[in-house]
């Protein structure tokens, strides 16, 4: 997906979230998307585990500053913000667990792949485009 900008859109909830943002974490979010309009997955930073057989998911997280983080989906020519927070325990992604198919738990960070597979694009997870949770009501940011 090299040499085209993505259109960037968010989910309601990442919406609000990234209106909240202020001081270091709105200028690094702001800086965030810029470069996930350039560039895509390869800014996205690492793969979430699925929610069942162990599996990476279709979500990436990308870590903000301190202890902020981006959660995003890819679609042909579109990054989806699905959640901006805190992980500030393991609170953050058990609540995402909840709405999204990843793993509450997951691993070491040498263990996490990158967001981007060797042709350039994420792998995309099993569940069918039309289906998957948090893509509905996202609105371009």
């Amino acid at each position: 997906m090299a040499g085209k900008d993505f259109a960037v859109r968010a989910t309601p909830a990442a919406v609000a979230a990234i209106e909240r943002l202020r001081g270091t974490a709105r200028r690094s979010y702001v800086a965030f998307e810029a470069e996930l309009r350039r560039q895509g997955c390869r800014v996205a930073g690492y793969r979430l585990l699925g929610a069942e057989d162990g599996g990476y998911s279709e979500f990436c997280c990308k870590r903000l500053v301190d202890d902020w983080r981006a959660i995003t989906s890819f679609e042909p020519g579109v990054a989806i913000v699905v959640a901006v927070g805190r992980h500030d325990s393991r609170a953050f992604y058990t609540e995402l667990s909840k709405t999204l198919e990843i793993g509450a738990v997951g691993r070491r960070r040498e263990e996490k792949p990158p967001c981007c597979g060797k042709s350039g694009w994420p792998s995309v997870g099993s569940v069918a485009a039309g289906e998957r949770t948090g893509r509905r009501g996202s609105r371009s940011v």
